[in-house]
């Protein structure tokens, strides 16, 4: 069955809601651009940094000069997936409720930052307290640092206006949980009968999912109107998991929108009952078919094969940080000197701001007593 969409409906190719939210505006690239981005990234940290050590005369027993082992730019990359993870396990052991936020606050940092100027062990965590008080997670800064491995409130603190900055103050984050989720009620209608039984006569007819699907559904000996729901619902969990993990831990939140996610997470779960769904909603004749499921396809690709495998081990983690700490920006390794100095100009340049104010009221006054003269007296004469 082929539901008939008004005209409107037919001629809309994009999300015209997305496209005005800042995600779509500043956080939106193709795979080239972001490249591109994260390669003059890297190379303006690898400049700065010779730079500070040349003015700072750092003379280092390991490397000093062009001679300092630079991370490269994969190197960092990992650094950076292997810190979302942490993140995602720390939400995980916590149930905090905000570990997309706060890894794309992680991964939108790291586009205008290379992680040997700011280290991610270091400023992911500024991102996950940034984070839950986005989400309306109000955790004190103590608390929070103590059960973030007992860290130092101070540390924490210390980043997170660098942290609003790289984000340009854009704290908003789209994602495709709340997508996946009307797709998953939409099909869950379909499977009682709703809005007719003809549509939940073809799911019924679905064939199996196939055996590189991800949900855990099997077809039963007999067919029962539960065994399409218990259908539906497999898919949602296989694609949730997906959304949880993956979606993560790759580019596809800078590729792609919310809701091409969501249908990738369906399609790698259960991909027969998503193209008949695609079939019911997107005819067969639309010209932007081919278009709409070449991308959805590719961003299934990059889901799929994402594995643990690719994560930095621990010791593998070891290594790379210590080549960090030997090729690191010299200017960032005391956040908190850093920080206070910057906060104690603040205060300094408002005292000298109000004092000028000062000076400025007093010589109106003056000037207004030149200009009309003394004010009148009264005495005791004639």
């Amino acid at each position: 069955m082929t539901i008939d969409l008004p005209p409107e409906v037919r001629a809309m190719t994009e999300d015209d809601v997305y496209r005005t939210s800042s995600q779509y505006r500043l956080w939106s690239f193709s795979p080239e651009s972001l490249a591109a981005l994260r390669k003059k990234t890297h190379e303006l940290a690898v400049e700065r940094i010779q730079q500070q050590r040349g003015n700072s005369g750092e003379d280092s027993s390991d490397s000093d000069g062009d001679d300092v082992d630079f991370l490269t730019l994969e190197e960092e990359l990992l650094l950076v997936q292997r810190a979302c993870e942490t993140i995602r396990a720390s939400t995980d052991m916590l149930s905090w409720p905000a570990p997309a936020t706060a890894v794309q606050y992680l991964r939108r940092f790291y586009l205008s930052n290379s992680p040997m100027t700011y280290p991610p062990k270091d400023i992911y965590k500024t991102c996950l307290y940034l984070a839950n008080k986005t989400e309306s997670l109000h955790v004190e800064v103590s608390d929070f640092a103590y059960q973030m491995g007992k860290s130092n409130p101070a540390e924490i603190l210390a980043a997170e206006y660098k942290v609003m900055q790289a984000l340009r103050f854009t704290l908003d984050v789209r994602q495709p949980n709340r997508g996946l989720k009307g797709i998953h009620i939409e099909l869950q209608n379909i499977a009682e009968g709703l809005p007719d039984s003809e549509s939940k006569d073809e799911m019924r007819k679905l064939a199996f999912p196939g055996v590189e699907a991800r949900s855990e559904w099997r077809p039963p000996k007999t067919a029962e109107a539960r065994h399409v729901r218990d259908r539906v619902d497999a898919a949602y969990a296989a694609a949730r998991e997906l959304l949880d993990a993956p979606a993560l831990l790759t580019d596809v939140y800078f590729l792609y929108t919310p809701s091409q996610i969501a249908f990738a997470a369906m399609q790698i779960a259960d991909p027969t009952l998503i193209s008949w769904f695609f079939t019911s909603r997107l005819p067969l004749h639309s010209p932007t078919r081919p278009t709409i499921l070449a991308t959805i396809r590719a961003c299934a690709d990059m889901l799929a094969d994402f594995s643990e495998g690719q994560l930095l081990s621990k010791e593998q983690r070891g290594k790379l940080e210590a080549k960090l700490g030997k090729c690191r920006d010299p200017s960032t390794r005391d956040m908190i000197k850093s920080h206070m100095a910057k906060k104690g100009g603040e205060v300094a340049a408002n005292d000298e701001k109000a004092k000028k104010r000062k000076l400025e009221r007093e010589a109106g006054t003056k000037e207004g007593v030149d200009v009309f003269g003394p004010g009148l007296t009264t005495g005791n004469g004639a």
